[in-house]
């Protein structure tokens, strides 16, 4: 079951990495531009991209932007394409001019006849220079070179190029003419030999090509002709691995081989684009023979003091579950309080008003402050009020009296005063109550 996941994973693996053969970036298209006299040849590129000049040439060629009457006098030229590619390859943009003298002094028609300059280019990506030809190292990145630079450092040395890489990874090549449309030539053929002198020979269109070699080194041999190709190489494949510790590594190209060392158990990974993709086994157990031992018997185990009771979701939880309850418990405690504030407030503010206006009928204080008076038709009067009088002893009541309405505010004392303060001389408390 775990080799039937393996080989889906791969498979999926291999769908979504494995390079694509389309993005090799060998994406050149010749343009031709013609240039009167009097005008400027001004060719530019991308920024990622440099100029090179496929072919140039200066004279009365044919009818067309500059020349628009046929006299007779056509074909007249001269090869100035050594001349451009010195002024503008290499570079994203150039200016030249067609009445340079450099230029002009190659005139191949007779006087009187306009002419004018046609130079053809081509946008390509950045490349290499050539000090040797051998050991040219591939990476992981596309690295360009043409074939004009191979004929002029290597070829006419007798020798091809070599192109190498790390022992463990192949080398993808790719090729195409640039100069489709000024060469006649619809392809060319190129010899591959690698480590294993297997040769290939490879036909090259006016349209990409790309070809795969399961080698880290290969050499590249052609005939010198005019029609001008751009190789591409990289490296491919993933680097060696590592063998873990318990482990042993069998290496078959592509494909990896990993078994324990201790038993027999192995798996295998597969390169896909750079990196090794596969099941992952463990041999970090080791299993060796022991004689039997009667193990004893089998105790509880206590957790250490270090050991959590609780995983790190339950904490969490808890956490969470503290905290919203202390919140609650503040809202819940201002609420009130905020609550209890505005009652006192209230309060407050109605004793104020009641003071100020001196209205004391709705309140509690209404009853304390109405005037004593026995006038039962006044809802405002206080009930009629009777002072007892107790022996101090034995608790008993001994006589009773009432304040008069109208006392005078004098020292004098009534009679009946008189005579209540004479007959209890003994007497020292007084209760009110109403009736």
């Amino acid at each position: 079951m775990e080799y039937s996941c393996a080989r889906l994973w791969i498979s999926i693996v291999s769908v979504l990495y494995l390079p694509q053969h389309g993005s090799s970036l060998i994406n050149t298209n010749e343009i031709i531009e013609e240039t009167c006299m009097l005008e400027t040849f001004s060719p530019r590129c991308p920024s990622s991209q440099q100029i090179f000049i496929t072919r140039s040439h200066f004279g009365h060629i044919q009818i067309g932007k500059c020349v628009k009457m046929d006299f007779g006098q056509f074909g007249c030229k001269s090869d100035v394409t050594d001349l451009m590619r010195r002024r503008c390859n290499g570079k994203t943009r150039c200016q030249v001019e067609v009445a340079d003298e450099e230029i002009v002094r190659t005139q191949p028609c007779v006087e009187g006849l306009s002419s004018y300059l046609e130079s053809a280019f081509v946008c390509i990506p950045e490349i290499i220079s050539l000090e040797h030809c051998t050991n040219v190292l591939a990476d992981r990145q596309w690295s360009y070179v043409m074939s004009t630079t191979i004929e002029n450092s290597c070829l006419k040395q007798g020798q091809p190029i070599e192109v190498t890489t790390l022992s463990s990874m192949d080398i993808e090549v790719a090729a195409k003419i640039i100069n489709g449309i000024t060469s006649a030539i619809n392809s060319v053929h190129v010899t591959v030999r690698d480590t294993q002198s297997n040769t290939t020979l490879i036909e090259i269109p006016k349209s990409p090509v790309h070809q795969t070699f399961q080698s880290s080194s290969i050499h590249i041999l052609f005939e010198p002709s005019n029609t001008i190709v751009l190789f591409a190489f990289r490296a491919l494949g993933c680097k060696d691995m590592v063998a873990p510790q318990f482990t042993w590594i069998e290496r078959n190209r592509n494909t990896l081989t990993i078994g324990c060392v201790h038993n027999e158990y192995t798996w295998q990974v597969k390169c896909i684009g750079s990196k090794w993709i596969g099941f992952r086994g463990n041999c970090t157990r080791q299993t060796e023979i022991k004689p039997d031992v009667v193990n004893p018997p089998e105790v509880e185990q206590k957790p250490s003091p270090n050991q959590t009771i609780f995983t790190k979701g339950i904490q969490y939880a808890l956490t969470i579950g503290i905290t919203v309850l202390f919140c609650v418990v503040v809202i819940t405690t201002g609420f009130v309080c905020l609550r209890k504030a505005e009652y006192k407030a209230k309060a407050s503010k109605g004793i104020e008003l009641q003071e100020m206006t001196g209205d004391y009928s709705n309140t509690w204080k209404a009853t304390l402050m109405r005037p004593v008076t026995n006038d039962l038709n006044n809802p405002n009067a206080s009930p009629p009020q009777q002072f007892y009088v107790l022996n101090q002893q034995t608790d008993t009541p001994i006589g009773t009296f009432r304040p008069r309405k109208n006392r005078a505010k004098t020292g004098t004392r009534s009679h009946e005063d008189v005579t209540l303060q004479r007959s209890t001389v003994r007497v020292t408390t007084v209760v009110a109550s109403e009736k």
